[in-house]
């Protein structure tokens, strides 16, 4: 038994196709790239391995809630309960997706739809095409961003995070935040730390039996990757594409994310 996944790209034509990177006979004529996957027997997770499922979360190290939930709409939305920051992402099935966080009267809202990223912060907006290289748009962002308490509070307590934290359904979603923050603040470098968590986590899934459903998203993430650090080898001679590379890579982390939480079958509440 075969079974194909898609995962939609469609966005920034004009940098996929200077770098070439994504070209493929696997692409279709709207830029998805569809990759072949073989179900795995499905184990039953021990009880050191149902961390990976887990949905309501009490971080050890900071004590914030974390807490992942359904709708009827089938979106997901990931809540955040912490002293100094209030946290809500809520991501649809197509791939959009709204930021939420506020830390005392600042307040951070971003929002992806389609090939466009807004980012709203204390009545000043800043939007970021995802379709073509924007420099302007990456520099508005980062402009509209600075000095944020909220971005702070968040990031710092997302570097704080214990590991069973971050390893879990709802754990897992805050890191991609965490990544377009530093993306859109010029801290690209996060992008390399992430990867180091990356394969923290594939060797304690390996140690501890295995997930099929969390080795199958973080195969992905891994492919992704390789494809990212190829993108920002192949354009570093131009300003701006890097960060697109990043954005595009975020797009197909996020929608690997979403297909981790169906294939797991994880019984969500409705929030």
């Amino acid at each position: 038994m075969v079974c194909r996944r898609a995962i939609g790209l469609g966005l920034m034509g004009l940098l996929l196709s200077a770098s070439g990177v994504f070209a493929s006979d696997e692409m279709g004529s709207r830029g998805a790239i569809s990759r072949t996957c073989r179900p795995q027997p499905v184990v039953a997770p021990a009880a050191s391995q149902q961390r990976w499922e887990r949905t309501e979360v009490v971080d050890a190290t900071t004590g914030a809630e974390v807490r992942l939930t359904g709708s009827a709409s089938a979106a997901l939305q990931v809540q955040v309960s912490w002293p100094e920051i209030e946290f809500r992402k809520v991501i649809q099935a197509n791939g959009d997706y709204n930021v939420r966080m506020r830390s005392r009267h600042d307040l951070v809202v971003m929002v992806r739809t389609g090939d466009r990223l807004r980012v709203t912060r204390n009545g000043r907006t800043a939007t970021v095409s995802l379709a073509q290289t924007d420099e302007a748009g990456l520099d508005q962002a980062q402009e509209v961003l600075a000095g944020s308490r909220a971005v702070r509070a968040f990031r710092a307590l997302e570097a704080r995070l214990a590991d069973e934290t971050r390893e879990s359904a709802p754990g897992i979603a805050l890191e991609t935040v965490d990544a377009l923050l530093g993306i859109l603040q010029g801290d690209t470098s996060i992008l390399y730390r992430r990867r180091a968590r990356l394969s923290g986590q594939l060797f304690r899934v390996a140690s501890s039996g295995g997930n099929a459903c969390f080795e199958t998203y973080a195969i992905d993430v891994t492919a992704s990757w390789d494809d990212l650090v190829r993108c920002i080898d192949e354009v570093s001679w131009f300003p701006g594409l890097q960060e697109g590379c990043a954005l595009i890579w975020l797009l197909r982390v996020e929608s690997s994310w979403f297909q981790f939480i169906g294939c797991s079958s994880i019984p969500l509440k409705l929030g």
